[in-house]
């Protein structure tokens, strides 16, 4: 069924007409704070605000969002707008969830070509705000898109400042 894009939240977020919020699968566009937020949201509003958007929800991961969101790959007039969003740069391939989704192995996904990850940083590195996981202390500053991590606990005093929200949880997503 083809419904209205009525909003675009980020470059990775949309709605569609029944106030149903829509995630694409296997983006990972920059938060609005973030350098090429903007860009990327405005990228995806030109794409799909008051097109007919025919979502493909990701079968592997059906109620797996945690903000209630469609996990799925949206046609926007017949362009595939996740693909659109990685293609064209302002968003890159969300390699953590390639082996999670049933697009994963779709050419446009981009999963095959998944940088390794970074090795991760000697223990004694590791700064005690992040107990789950190994960030090290600034400098530099880092922020979401410089880590590979996402929704991990976090305590103060968070150096990096990745709990913008403050609920414990750090690079929400």
């Amino acid at each position: 069924m083809k419904r209205e894009v009525t909003r675009v939240i980020d470059g990775d977020t949309l709605e569609v007409e029944g106030d149903l919020r829509i995630r694409l699968v296997l983006v990972d566009a920059p938060e609005l704070g973030e350098s090429g937020g903007s860009e990327a949201r405005d990228f995806l509003t030109d794409l799909c605000l008051g097109s007919l958007a025919l979502t493909d929800e990701d079968d592997f991961q059906i109620g797996d969002d945690p903000f209630g969101r469609i996990l799925a790959v949206v046609y926007c007039d017949g362009t595939n707008a996740n693909a659109a969003m990685i293609s064209s740069g302002h968003a890159d391939t969300y390699y953590d969830f390639c082996s999670a989704s049933e697009f994963g192995s779709e050419t446009w996904a981009g999963c095959s070509s998944a940088p390794p990850p970074p090795p991760p940083p000697p223990q004694e590195d590791c700064d005690r705000a992040y107990p789950d996981v190994c960030i090290p202390s600034p400098p530099p500053d880092l922020d979401c898109g410089d880590i590979l991590y996402r929704n991990f606990q976090v305590l103060p005093p968070d150096p990096h400042h990745f709990d913008g929200d403050g609920d414990g949880i750090g690079c929400e997503t």
